[in-house]
């Protein structure tokens, strides 16, 4: 392979990867009835929170900033008449015991 065409291919395989930033954003959205509200039918049972939900479930994207997971969460209420919560988690992953954290958490509830 000549040299100018090393170079250019290398040049290529560069820029191609500093252009793939990876998401760093999580966005989790929980519907109205699965947030924050009680059963109505049985009132010995406390509202959900968004700790007690299976998160697993409620990953909804992944985007690279916070503003882009906000803006997703905020259609996805409006395509549920307004309903639902919803979550941002920066930098997700799965602890020792396969649960998810996050570095930080922005909550958006209703």
């Amino acid at each position: 392979m000549k040299p100018a065409t090393l170079w250019v291919a290398l040049t290529s395989l560069l820029l191609l990867a500093a252009c793939s930033k990876q998401p760093q954003w999580t966005l989790f959205y929980y519907p109205d009835t699965d947030i924050q509200q009680p059963n109505r039918d049985k009132s010995d049972v406390e509202p959900q929170t968004a700790e007690t939900l299976d998160r697993y479930h409620a990953i909804a994207g992944y985007y690279q900033t916070l503003q882009q997971c906000q803006d997703k969460g905020r259609g996805m209420q409006r395509l549920n008449e307004g309903k639902g919560s919803f979550e941002c988690g920066h930098n997700c992953r799965l602890d020792d015991r396969d649960m998810i954290i996050c570095d930080q958490w922005h909550n958006n509830g209703p």
